[in-house]
């Protein structure tokens, strides 16, 4: 979990908000720092890279609701994703490199 000031806000509005939309460009932005900037940042914090995270937030996230008794489609959507295909590869490629 990234704890650094500069990338505070990220996580905190991507875990309220797993749907948040916002991409790296658009963080980084926002925040008044290149996307360079925050993509080292990520790397350091996390060992891994801002979307990946992203993904890895948003299925934890799908987990709870899945076995909460949510279908996939609104799983897929309350995640982010445009269709339930996309949000199943992804979530399949994420529980395969863990």
């Amino acid at each position: 979990m990234p704890a650094s000031g500069l990338l505070r806000p990220i996580a905190d509005a991507v875990r309220e908000d797993p749907g948040d939309q916002r991409t790296l460009a658009d963080w980084a932005s926002e925040l008044g720092v290149s996307t360079r900037t925050v993509t080292r940042a990520f790397s350091a914090e996390t060992g891994t890279s801002f979307v990946r995270w992203v993904a890895a937030v948003r299925a934890q996230h799908a987990i709870g609701l899945l076995t909460r008794g949510w279908d996939v489609e609104s799983v897929a959507e309350q995640v982010g994703y445009r269709s339930a295909s996309a949000f199943e590869t992804t979530f399949a490629t994420i529980a395969r490199t863990g």
